[in-house]
């Protein structure tokens, strides 16, 4: 699972702003980590965490070639176990957790992990929760019915909903979410990402030409 357009939505809509210490769930090959580094101060340290070996090389590489390599590090282990078990408290959580219920058999089991879900939304948001800082803020990237099922499943506060509407004129097909523990006022709004003509809305484009080599 490389480069994908909810990652790349979720890196740049994330909010970085007064971050210290932020935390990458499951982050596949690090590219919204890398993403989150690129956009945030100089003395931000981000932590990836990713459970397929083979995809934790490749952070780990794209890491060290990364010039914001001292400021990122991997953990190779399970996001429970790493979210119950690090002393540390982050000011940002992210998550592009699996989303699709058990379909069509993968070719292999890596693609099956990344894509199928084996834990709820609900379980990883209260994972993101126990090590989350005071006032910290947890963003995830979901479909958009799962999106709003979480938001009705959880004590924590939605204080920003995105909803992500792939072609002008068509449903909203993924949300992106923040979550506090404190009640701020919620910001709602939507993101159409391809115009009639399917070129890239100006809103997309604002939003994520830091990361596009040709936009």
């Amino acid at each position: 699972m490389k480069v994908g357009t909810d990652g790349i939505l979720l890196g740049a809509w994330a909010d970085v702003s007064d971050c210290q210490r932020i935390l990458d769930m499951g982050t596949g090959t690090g590219l919204i980590a890398l993403m989150l580094a690129q956009r945030s101060h100089e003395h931000c340290q981000i932590e990836a965490v990713e459970l397929d070996l083979l995809a934790a090389q490749q952070v780990q590489e794209n890491f060290q070639a990364s010039p914001w390599h001292n400021r990122l590090h991997l953990t190779y282990q399970d996001v429970q176990t790493y979210c119950q078990k690090t002393a540390h408290q982050y000011d940002l959580i992210v998550a592009n957790p699996p989303y699709f219920t058990q379909g069509v058999e993968c070719k292999n089991d890596e693609r099956a992990l990344a894509r199928y879900v084996q834990q709820s939304h609900l379980d990883w948001l209260n994972w993101a929760a126990s090590c989350l800082s005071e006032k910290g803020k947890i963003s995830f990237v979901l479909p958009y019915e799962a999106g709003k099922t979480l938001i009705n499943s959880t004590a924590l506060y939605c204080i920003k909903q995105t909803d992500v509407i792939t072609k002008i004129g068509k449903d909203p097909q993924r949300m992106l979410l923040t979550f506090s523990r404190e009640n701020l006022p919620q910001v709602k709004d939507s993101l159409v990402i391809y115009d009639e003509n399917n070129q890239y809305t100006e809103a997309f484009i604002a939003l994520t030409k830091a990361f596009y080599l040709k936009m």
